[in-house]
């Protein structure tokens, strides 16, 4: 994840493993910090009124993969598994603020490509500094197949699109994984299982943990 502006390379690192880089644009400080669940966050601070409310994070992604929505705030990361659903790589919190009494700010991402574009809502009634923490993983070991409208209604039929992931029959939740499909068809959406495959050597019924549907509408452009 580069940074959101031309800062000192070099920061100045703590003790604890926070990079803070001070002044990194106009009326705004910048800390970069490792997370213990392999990813990363930036936390951005706002001293000022002066200060702008948009901060752009360019997330370095592969050629093969993009941001989806994951229709909560975030997004999720996610590259093609040739043809078989769409693996995510890893995944992007929702933002948050808050201002110097603790109270929300309201904030957002939006997509330029590839870049992350956080815009932060502050008032005539805000009191600064305002901290904004933006927080991706990379590399889950849990994550999310989505699958396209063709292969949602092959589950839908019963037949199989990942090997790993048990027979449409099998219940989910409730549920099998045939109705599921069956039900994202008649509401033309797609299906997306969230899966953890290093357990399907155990049982495949063991490798999905949920499921849900998504449409191309959330700007992922693969459900179609």
């Amino acid at each position: 994840m580069s940074l959101p502006a031309a800062v000192d390379a070099a920061g100045t690192t703590s003790a604890a493993g926070t990079t803070v880089y001070p002044d990194a644009a106009a009326h705004t400080d910048l800390a970069t910090q490792a997370t213990v669940d392999g990813g990363a966050r930036a936390l951005v601070t706002l001293k000022s009124a002066a200060a702008p409310t948009t901060q752009r994070f360019d997330l370095g992604l592969p050629d093969d993969a993009t941001l989806v929505a994951d229709g909560v705030g975030g997004y999720d990361i996610v590259a093609s598994a040739n043809g078989a659903g769409v693996t995510t790589l890893g995944h992007v919190d929702a933002p948050w603020a808050k201002d110097a009494n603790g109270n929300s700010v309201p904030t957002n991402y939006s997509l330029d490509g590839n870049t992350l574009v956080q815009t932060i809502e502050t008032s005539p009634d805000t009191a600064y500094p305002v901290v904004a923490d933006p927080h991706y993983t990379w590399g889950i070991i849990t994550g999310t197949v989505y699958f396209n409208k063709k292969e949602t209604k092959l589950l839908a039929l019963g037949g199989t699109v990942v090997s790993w992931i048990p027979h449409p029959a099998a219940v989910v939740g409730g549920r099998s994984l045939a109705v599921i499909a069956g039900v994202a068809v008649a509401a033309d959406k797609c299906v997306k299982i969230k899966v953890n495959p290093g357990l399907s050597v155990l049982s495949p019924a063991a490798a999905v943990a949920g499921s849900g549907y998504y449409s191309g509408k959330s700007g992922d452009g693969y459900c179609k």
